[in-house]
């Protein structure tokens, strides 16, 4: 049996610059990507006994205003066993980012999702404290999409 993760915008944590906006669509609460700047958003969790194989994060989402173009999301992992050396007040230890783009939809609002394939995906082991890391790649030549991306949630899984 496989453990998921889904996190919503409510429980994201921001970096101290270069974030995404918690704002509403409709009432749903959303992060608002930019087209122009790279943003990015966390989630914290621990890994359950029984965590193995690969692991895979599905990012869904809207366009805000976009009908044409192509979206870029990229996702990172940091897990970080008790008794590591890695100082949690001074540094972050991210694995190597995956990524994962798509067509965005022909009507704004409709809601799509895009899975990365989290290849690099920092070791983690039952019990580490794991953090994931989500951006939209803005600058990428692959995201041409225009306007917000607004996301509705992140589910993350491992192949157990």
């Amino acid at each position: 049996m496989s453990t998921r993760f889904v996190f919503t915008p409510l429980s994201a944590e921001f970096p101290a610059s270069n974030f995404p906006q918690l704002t509403l669509s409709n009432r749903r609460p959303v992060l608002a990507f930019d087209a122009a700047t790279d943003e990015t958003a966390y989630w914290t969790f621990i890994a359950p006994q029984g965590w193995t194989g690969a692991v895979t994060c599905i990012v869904t989402y809207a366009m805000a205003s976009a009908t044409s173009g192509n979206i870029y999301w990229q996702g990172q992992l940091e897990a970080i066993t008790p008794g590591d050396s890695t100082d949690t007040d001074a540094t972050t230890s991210f694995d190597t980012a995956n990524s994962g783009n798509g067509a965005v939809p022909a009507t704004a609002g409709y809601m799509q999702a895009i899975t990365i394939t989290m290849t690099n995906a920092d070791s983690i082991a039952a019990g580490d404290l794991v953090r994931l890391s989500v951006n939209r790649d803005a600058d990428n030549a692959s995201d041409t999409a225009s306007g917000d991306a607004y996301l509705f949630a992140v589910e993350v899984r491992d192949a157990a």
